[in-house]
């Protein structure tokens, strides 16, 4: 099954996505960030529409390399039609949502992009981690 995404204005990668916490479900446009190994990164206004449980407080190394204390949530979250999965989520007083390598590993995904075209094609197995 292939998902399809798109390359924005500012060059960034970006595949539609459905997060549910226990309130409410949101489909966002998230930025794919290759340097962030977590699975997804929310702003904190959707997280708190979403109702988002805390499941931990973990030491997190910025990109600085600095590191520093972060909340974590768990959430379900879909691609596609694939299954939702249950991952951790850390929150951004960014207003971008960001979809990390630890979520394309547990999707089993392969991304291809096509810079020249502005298009992204997200492939998953029919089962995820088959």
């Amino acid at each position: 099954m292939t998902v399809e995404g798109h390359i924005d204005e500012a060059l960034q990668i970006r595949l539609p996505v459905r997060v549910r916490g226990q309130r409410s479900i949101v489909e966002l446009s998230a930025v794919v960030d290759t340097g962030f190994n977590g699975a997804l990164c929310l702003p904190i206004s959707v997280a708190v529409t979403l109702g988002l449980m805390l499941s931990d407080i973990a030491s997190i190394e910025l990109a600085d390399g600095r590191i520093q204390p972060e909340l974590v949530f768990e959430g379900w979250v879909q691609i596609g039609e694939a299954p939702e999965q249950l991952v951790n989520i850390l929150l951004t007083f960014s207003e971008e949502a960001l979809v990390g390598m630890a979520l394309l590993n547990l999707l089993n995904a392969d991304l291809q992009v096509r810079l020249s075209q502005r298009t992204v094609t997200l492939t998953l197995p029919e089962t995820p981690n088959a």
